[in-house]
């Protein structure tokens, strides 16, 4: 039998492992519930603790999960892009994962449009991480946004005193081992989405090809006016609403991989419909509801895919 001292003590051991449990369950939840709460999430754990993702040796694209929102980090050897920053609620995340990646400045920042969901973050980007430049297609002012996301931006770039270029159409640079193509707007359009800044990215033998918002209308522009769209990556237009994504758009494309940034519970994106159809054009469809942040990598030849990453 078993003394009193031994019984305690073996009382004492169980509260102790089940309190350990409990307090683990609980971090767990809270972590994983964080960037909700407004506390630190796995994304801030992974930076503090100096845990960065394998984004490889060639160039790595990650569509970071920014929910009804766009925002790309793409990171070619020494260079840093961001294509986008998401919405002003997802600076936490989108700034824990360029942290996580070692990312402490950017060589170009490329905003498609100034809508919030694309714009939202990146007033905070600029100051806290800098750019050398930012590539920005000046709208008309009759739908220039009166948001507080786009004076943010605004302010932000003349406080910081970012070289802003307005590319001319079509254009093209080289960033180290990257070349980019600007191939869209080709005309004036009445709505910002229509204006977005499409962007073909070449990295040795692979094509990636950035939409911004751009419906059907801008879309049948392209194949009009005869504009080169092939390509191994499509980052899909609009959050896979029902406006963008012609057949006919897709085809020109013919995307080995689509990407769709969407919200988990968005009620309008991506469109049943819209969807079936970039299915039936793509060999891989990931959707960062879904998938979480998505991160594609390349050597120049091959495409690897990494979700939940």
């Amino acid at each position: 039998m078993q003394n009193t001292d031994e019984k305690t003590k073996s009382k004492l051991k169980n509260i102790i492992i089940s309190a350990v449990c409990i307090l683990g369950i609980v971090s767990v939840l809270i972590i994983s519930l964080g960037n909700k709460i407004g506390l630190p999430d796995w994304n801030d754990v992974f930076a503090f603790c100096g845990v960065y993702a394998d984004l490889g040796d060639g160039i790595s694209l990650s569509f970071i999960n920014v929910g009804s929102a766009d925002a790309c980090y793409i990171k070619c050897r020494d260079k840093n892009v961001l294509i986008d920053a998401g919405t002003s609620l997802s600076y936490d995340k989108l700034s824990a994962y360029l942290k996580r990646n070692n990312c402490d400045h950017f060589d170009a920042i490329i905003v498609s449009h100034p809508d919030s969901d694309h714009i939202g973050s990146l007033s905070d980007v600029i100051k806290d991480f800098g750019t050398d430049v930012l590539y920005m297609y000046p709208v008309s002012e009759d739908i220039v946004p009166k948001s507080i996301e786009y004076n943010r931006l605004i302010d932000a770039l003349d406080e910081c005193s970012v070289n802003v270029v307005n590319p001319s159409i079509p254009s093209e640079i080289n960033i180290g081992d990257m070349d980019l193509e600007f191939i869209s707007p080709l005309k004036s359009y009445d709505n910002t989405n229509d204006s977005s800044l499409v962007v073909r990215l070449t990295y040795k033998n692979n094509s990636f090809l950035f939409t911004g918002d751009i419906s059907k209308k801008a879309e049948s522009d392209l194949l009009n006016f005869g504009v080169h769209l092939d390509c191994d990556v499509l980052k899909v237009s609009h959050h896979g609403s029902k406006t963008s994504s012609s057949e006919e758009f897709l085809k020109k494309a013919s995307p080995q991989i689509s990407v769709v940034s969407v919200g988990t519970g968005d009620r309008f994106s991506p469109d049943y419909t819209t969807m079936a159809v970039i299915n039936s054009f793509s060999d891989e469809v990931y959707r960062t509801d879904s998938d979480k942040t998505i991160v594609i990598t390349s050597d120049g030849d091959s495409l690897n895919v990494k979700t939940h990453a």
